[in-house]
């Protein structure tokens, strides 16, 4: 049985990596960025470490920050019209896994929109097109959102969550800075920390068929 990884194309780790971002969209060429980001890092001016970042290096940018923990189908769709309106042609993603996972449905919808649908993105989804540029900055260590190719809608109309699975909505960069993550609350922090190193237990432990080679090999060097 054939194992395959889906990771991103570039990833930066460390203090200071946000300053990484603006070199990357400038090189790409990409004028005109869509921030989608939360109300809480707005508030507590996380997502201006970053925005401050493309301000300094001349880059415009929207922001999209009308999203609810566990993101809705409206959420997406909203963003999708913001997206349109702020004639946009890339995005920067800065929060945990709701802002990652509608900057997700949201990339994917505008280079697929034949999806326009959110729906229809559930479960393994055929989509021909990569989603917009994107490059996610997470603010928490649990979801690991910026590297996956998975993400998580609410449907509050029929009260329930669905899941997405699609190679085609990776970000193309993942910029893990701890200096983001340095303002949140300590219980967070805690919880956070606690999820992905459950993560990496389960990874580690498991004999499930098709687990990853990564870990079994870890097993043999434990």
């Amino acid at each position: 049985m054939a194992n395959r990884f889906v990771l991103n194309t570039i990833s930066y780790h460390g203090s200071g990596a946000i300053k990484e971002i603006p070199g990357e969209l400038q090189r790409r060429g990409y004028k005109k960025i869509f921030v989608c980001s939360d109300p809480d890092l707005v508030k507590f001016g996380v997502t201006a470490k970053v925005t401050d970042e493309l301000d300094a290096a001349g880059i415009a940018w929207s922001l999209y920050s009308e999203i609810k923990p566990n993101p809705t189908i409206q959420n997406v769709k909203d963003g999708v019209e913001a997206f349109k309106a702020a004639e946009a042609d890339a995005i920067v993603t800065i929060g945990g896994g709701s802002s990652m996972d509608t900057a997700k449905a949201i990339g994917i919808i505008i280079n697929n929109p034949e999806f326009a649908d959110v729906r229809s993105l559930e479960g393994v989804a055929p989509t021909k097109n990569h989603a917009v540029f994107t490059i996610a900055v997470p603010t928490t260590a649990g979801t690991a959102a910026e590297v996956t190719i998975n993400y998580v809608i609410t449907d509050p109309e029929k009260v329930r969550k669905f899941v997405c699975v699609d190679t085609n909505d990776a970000p193309e960069v993942a910029v893990v800075d701890p200096d983001m993550m340095a303002s949140m609350p300590a219980g967070l922090t805690a919880s956070t920390g606690m999820d992905a190193l459950t993560h990496a237990i389960e990874g580690y432990t498991t004999k499930a068929l098709g687990s990853s080679p990564t870990c079994s090999t870890l097993r043999l060097l434990s």
